[in-house]
């Protein structure tokens, strides 16, 4: 199996077992830095927004989430900006 990165580089499974033996190690090398964490969803800084909901809807959330293979927070975001979106 082989994967493209968002470079355009092409990973087969026999080149990532050997960047993983590289890795361990600790031979491995890469002019590209190493970006610890998962890539900003927004060019902006973010607020954690906090509020209560029945736990009937927040199980419904969890169900439809975990249907359409997305996190809880995903959901809520796509759900704000449709609303957002619709009240314009």
């Amino acid at each position: 199996m082989e994967y493209k990165t968002a470079s355009g580089q092409i990973l087969t499974e026999d080149y990532i077992r050997q960047m993983d033996k590289e890795c361990e190690t600790g031979d491995w090398y890469s002019d590209q830095p190493v970006v610890m964490g998962r890539p900003k969803l927004y060019d902006e800084d973010l607020e954690t927004v906090s509020f209560r909901l029945p736990k009937s809807r927040i199980a419904a959330v969890e169900a439809v989430s975990k249907k359409i293979g997305k996190s809880k927070s995903e959901f809520f975001r796509q759900a704000i900006d449709q609303a957002l979106i619709g009240s314009i």
